[in-house]
């Protein structure tokens, strides 16, 4: 009679305890990461004013005002089609407009812009300052 080896069942299992950690790890990284991607935006020197509050930025759009006049949204040069259409966006979507402008910047773009603006309907305006330094 012949015998033949009795096969063990055995209990083989992947585990997965690593793997939920790096998941984890990333979720993480992701979140604090994703906070930042959206303040990528060029230097501009702010006027300080004392009077100034925070405002709710959660349906706003930043538009950048240089030393030179350009306007800018993010790091973008925007071109007089383009802020059109941003300006026409913001009013669908009633959104704010915030200018960061530049305290050495002319006044005449500042002016021009919000002109434009109220001419397309934006129905807020406001302006990022810096508190002075004590």
């Amino acid at each position: 009679m012949q015998y033949y080896p009795r096969k063990r069942l055995s209990n083989q299992s992947i585990n997965i305890t690593p793997l939920i950690d790096i998941v984890f790890i990333l979720l993480v990284f992701f979140m604090l990461t994703s906070h930042f991607i959206n303040e990528k935006q060029f230097e501009v020197s702010l006027p300080d004013a004392k009077s100034g509050h925070e405002k709710s930025l959660d349906n706003a759009v930043f538009i950048n005002i240089n030393l030179m006049g350009h306007l800018y949204k993010a790091d973008q040069l925007l071109s007089d089609e383009q802020l059109d259409a941003l300006l026409l966006q913001m009013v669908e979507q009633q959104q704010s407009l915030l200018l960061r402008v530049d305290k050495r910047s002319p006044f005449e773009p500042v002016m021009a812009l919000m002109d434009r603006a109220r001419q397309e309907g934006v129905s807020s305006i406001g302006f990022a300052v810096e508190e002075p330094v004590r």
